[in-house]
C-alpha cells in the first residue's frame, strides 16, 4: 500500500476496512495479487524510457542551470494556457467511466470515476478569416478524473494513461504519455498507481526522454485508460482531430486574450523603420492585487521625417483581456545621452490594441486636438506583425 495512503489512514484513526468502507465490494487476493504484478509490469515499461532528457543530451552538460526557453517535446503551444486549469469540460467532449483500484487496510476494492477529454482553443492562427490562413489550429488537450466523492477515506489510485497515433500502438512502452496538473512543464506527472485524493484536470503532455513516443494531440488519437485490474478492461476514448468552427471553438476565431506573450516587437513589412515594442508586465498594486499593466513605445515619424516618439501605458482588465487602451504621450526638453536636466511629459491621445493572433496585432489611435505645430495626429487602424518574441515567452 502507498505510504501517503497508510499515513492518511493512520491520521484518520481508521482500524480496518469496516470502519469506512463496510458497503464497498471487496477484491479477493488473487485479484490484489494480479493487481500488484501489472504494477511491477508497467515499472518495467516505464523503465525503457530512458532518464536521459533528449534535450539535455543533445545539448551537451552545462556549468550553468537551463535558461528559459519553449520545452521542445511539447504537444501545444506555451502560450496556450497557464495554472489553474479548468476543471468543467467546455466545447465537444468525450467521456466514460472507468473503476480504479482502492487499496485498503487487509484488502482492496474499486471506485467507478468519469474520465472526460476535451481541448481548448489555443490561438486564432491558421483562422481563415484573419491574417494567416495557412497556419495550424493549435489546442491544449485535457483529461479530467472525476470521483463521485472526493472522501479521503477511501483513495483510488491513478491508471495507466496511454495514448495510441499513427505507428504508435499500446503494445509499446511508447505509448506512455505523461499527465501534468500544470501546463508548461518538462517532468512533471502523476505517475500510473499513485494516489489519486480528489477530482484532478490532467494537460496530456509528452515525455521529454529518450526512447519515448511523440504525439500531436491536436490530431486525432485513441486515449487508453487502464486501471490494470483483474477482468477489466482498459477503457478506449477516440479523439477526433481538433478542427474547430465557430459553433464549437469560438475561442478559436476571436482576438488572443492579452498577457506576456504579447510582448515584444511589432511592425508594419511594407514601412521598415516604424514599429512598436510591447511589454505586458506584472504588479502587485497598492490594494495587493495583482495588475498587468501594457506599457509600449511607437518609434514613429513626424511630417518632416524626423524620427518621433509616442509612449503608452495602461491595464489590462481581467475580464476583458481581449484589448487595451492606453493613454499615450511624447517628452520634450531631453539631450543625448543623458545631457539633459529634466524632460516634460505631454499627453498626445488614445491607442487601443487587440491581438488577431500571436502574430498580428491591430491597433487603432486618436491624436488629441490642439497638438502643437510639427507633432504628428491623426487617427487610424493599422494592422501589423510580430518581429520578435521574448525568450521562453513564445507565442504560436
Amino acid at each position: 500500500m502507498n505510504h501517503l495512503i497508510r499515513l492518511t489512514l493512520a491520521l484518520a484513526g481508521v482500524a480496518s476496512v469496516s470502519a469506512f468502507a463496510a458497503d464497498a465490494p471487496q477484491l479477493s487476493a488473487a485479484d490484489v495479487a494480479y493487481h500488484q504484478a501489472e504494477v511491477a509490469k508497467v515499472t518495467d515499461m516505464r523503465s525503457q524510457l530512458s532518464s536521459t532528457k533528449a534535450r539535455a543530451k543533445a545539448m551537451g552538460n552545462s556549468t550553468y542551470p537551463g535558461s528559459p526557453q519553449a520545452n521542445p517535446f511539447r504537444a501545444y503551444p506555451p502560450s496556450c494556457a497557464a495554472d489553474p486549469l479548468p476543471d468543467k469540460a467546455s466545447g465537444p467532449y468525450f467521456s466514460k467511466q472507468v473503476p480504479l483500484y482502492v487499496p485498503l487496510i487487509g484488502g482492496a476494492t474499486t471506485e467507478t470515476v468519469t474520465v472526460t477529454v476535451w481541448r481548448l482553443a489555443c490561438s486564432s492562427t491558421g483562422n481563415p478569416t484573419t491574417y494567416n490562413p495557412t497556419g495550424a489550429y493549435n489546442a491544449i488537450t485535457l483529461m479530467r478524473i472525476d470521483r463521485p466523492s472526493d472522501n479521503q477515506s477511501m483513495v483510488p489510485t491513478f491508471p495507466l494513461v496511454q495514448a495510441s497515433q499513427g505507428s504508435i500502438g499500446f503494445d509499446s512502452a511508447k505509448s506512455l504519455i505523461r499527465p501534468a496538473t500544470e501546463p508548461n512543464t518538462v517532468i512533471s506527472e502523476q505517475g500510473f498507481n499513485s494516489p489519486l485524493y480528489v477530482s484532478t484536470t490532467y494537460v496530456l503532455e509528452n515525455y521529454p526522454y529518450e526512447g519515448s513516443g511523440y504525439f500531436t494531440f491536436s490530431d486525432a488519437f485513441t486515449l487508453r485508460v487502464d486501471p490494470r485490474l483483474n477482468g477489466v478492461s482498459p477503457i478506449d476514448i477516440s479523439v477526433p482531430a481538433y478542427e474547430p468552427t465557430q459553433s464549437t471553438y469560438p475561442d478559436a476565431f476571436g482576438p488572443l486574450p492579452i498577457d506576456g506573450y504579447m510582448s515584444g516587437n511589432w511592425y508594419d513589412p511594407d514601412h521598415a523603420g516604424e514599429g512598436i515594442v510591447i511589454e505586458v508586465a506584472e504588479q502587485v498594486n497598492s490594494a495587493g492585487q495583482v495588475v498587468r499593466p501594457f506599457v509600449f513605445d511607437w518609434y514613429t515619424f513626424d511630417a518632416n521625417g524626423i524620427p518621433f516618439w509616442i509612449a503608452g501605458d495602461g491595464i489590462v482588465d481581467p475580464s476583458n483581456p481581449l484589448s487595451v487602451s492606453a493613454g499615450t504621450g511624447y517628452r520634450t526638453g531631453g539631450g543625448f545621452a543623458g545631457n539633459f536636466q529634466s524632460t516634460v511629459l505631454n499627453p498626445w491621445g488614445t491607442v487601443t490594441f487587440q491581438f488577431i493572433d500571436c502574430n498580428t496585432i491591430k491597433f487603432t489611435y486618436q491624436s488629441n486636438g490642439g497638438l502643437p505645430a510639427g507633432v504628428p495626429s491623426g487617427s487610424g487602424e493599422r494592422t501589423w506583425t510580430r518581429l520578435t518574441n521574448v525568450n521562453g515567452l513564445t507565442c504560436e
